[in-house]
């Protein structure tokens, strides 16, 4: 009877110990809530009567829809680039004290660039961290030189252009970043610095090359790099190639929400009928994401070619040389040739510069076009990744001062990111 009771006693415990073991997992599951928010960061210019920018506004002197919908703004933030004038609004002027006040002193410089420790991402250009103030008040140009369409008499003439507007026009404002594409690769030869003397060394090496062995023969670029495109990946449609690169160097300027200005030197890009709509798009749409206003420079400078060609190649013979179909042609090619660097500037609010031999007007233009302006960052009630474009409209509240001048009002949502 003892012997009973012990193996009840055994299988009592057994059963219990599995009750135990069975309930174990479902006491150690917690439930999982995921939310998301998505971001969207506007830049917009308010001006007076007499064309200056308007400081001192806040988030409540601002209308942001989105599809129609209203959206809260989240922040406003001013950016007033060194050396403009700005005008206050009346509500400021009227809410200062009657008595004067002593002047305060100037504000420092603010520190170049590269003296402020960051960390780089997208294989050269440094993305500052949160809370970095580096490009407050600052106006980023960069010179992007397209060496797979242009010839080298044109990139000499764009290597001059540049030097030419840093020995002489280069604000204390600017911040310079420059970027080079060779048919493989997008490089970051500098980041944004306002040294001058690194920007023409940079500009240097690109005329002169690199001499490490001291040979005196200039030594070859490497082909290989950790970003950009191969032959392997578009070996077909050159095109898409050059603007499927263009795509690149804005995915590495996007993550810095400021507004930028980019001269693309190039001779030649022209679209093969509609075989390049797709990748025009995603360019455009690409540049706008990431607050980029491009300024295409015609690096052939002012052309006037001769009706049947140059002395370059041989003129072709038949019946198109007497009835000027020929010339017609050639005429039709060059102006192809300019009109998808027009799309490309309109799309994005910048400007061309097209028969001009003075390159370096097309990086005056690109800087004085940016003047103080605001940054407004809202969150999207909009959460669907449906590819589809939203309206974004910014406008001021009633009774806010100045005018806002038209610009780019649409946005698109792709896996998540605008």
């Amino acid at each position: 009877m003892k012997t009973l009771v012990t193996l009840f006693a055994v299988v009592a415990a057994g059963f219990q110990a599995a009750g135990h073991a069975q309930q174990a997992p479902a006491q150690a599951a917690q439930p999982i809530f995921r939310s998301g928010t998505r971001l969207v960061v506007q830049t917009v210019t308010v001006k007076d009567k007499e064309g200056r920018a308007i400081e001192g506004l806040t988030a409540r002197d601002f209308v942001v829809t989105e599809d129609g919908q209203p959206q809260d703004i989240a922040f406003v933030e001013f950016q007033r680039l060194q050396g403009e004038s700005v005008a206050v609004p009346d509500a400021a002027l009227t809410a200062a004290p009657a008595a004067a006040t002593p002047a305060a002193p100037p504000a420092a410089a603010p520190a170049p660039a590269n003296d402020v420790p960051s960390v780089v991402q997208n294989g050269g250009i440094a993305a500052p961290p949160p809370g970095d103030a580096r490009f407050k008040d600052r106006r980023l140009i960069i010179l992007y030189f397209d060496l797979s369409a242009t010839a080298p008499p044109d990139q000499m003439r764009a290597y001059d252009a540049a030097l030419k507007y840093v020995d002489e026009k280069m604000a204390p404002a600017d911040l310079l970043a420059i970027m080079t594409y060779t048919g493989s690769a997008v490089r970051v030869k500098q980041d944004f610095t306002d040294n001058k003397a690194t920007l023409k060394e940079v500009i240097n090496l690109l005329i002169y090359g690199k001499d490490e062995d001291g040979d005196g023969i200039r030594d070859p670029e490497i082909e290989g790099t950790e970003f950009g495109q191969n032959d392997a990946e578009f070996n077909v449609f050159n095109t898409d190639r050059q603007l499927s690169a263009l795509q690149t160097a804005f995915t590495m300027l996007r993550p810095m929400p400021e507004q930028k200005s980019f001269v693309y030197f190039v001779s030649n890009l022209r679209l093969n009928g509609t075989d390049n709509n797709a990748q025009m798009r995603a360019t455009s749409n690409a540049a706008i994401r990431a607050n980029v206003q491009i300024y295409p420079v015609d690096a052939r400078g002012l052309v006037a070619s001769a009706p049947l060609g140059d002395a370059s190649q041989q003129s072709r013979g038949g019946v198109g040389m007497f009835s000027g179909t020929l010339a017609q042609a050639q005429v039709s090619r060059f102006q192809r040739s300019q009109d998808t660097l027009y799309a490309l500037a309109k799309d994005t609010g910048g400007k061309a510069l097209f028969d001009y031999n003075d390159l370096s007007l097309g990086i005056v233009q690109a800087a004085e076009s940016q003047t103080s302006y605001y940054i407004i960052g809202y969150y999207s009630t909009h959460t669907a990744n449906d590819g589809k474009f939203r309206r974004v409209k910014v406008s001021l509240a009633a009774g806010a001062r100045g005018s806002l001048p038209s610009a780019p009002a649409t946005t698109r949502t792709r896996n998540g990111a605008r």
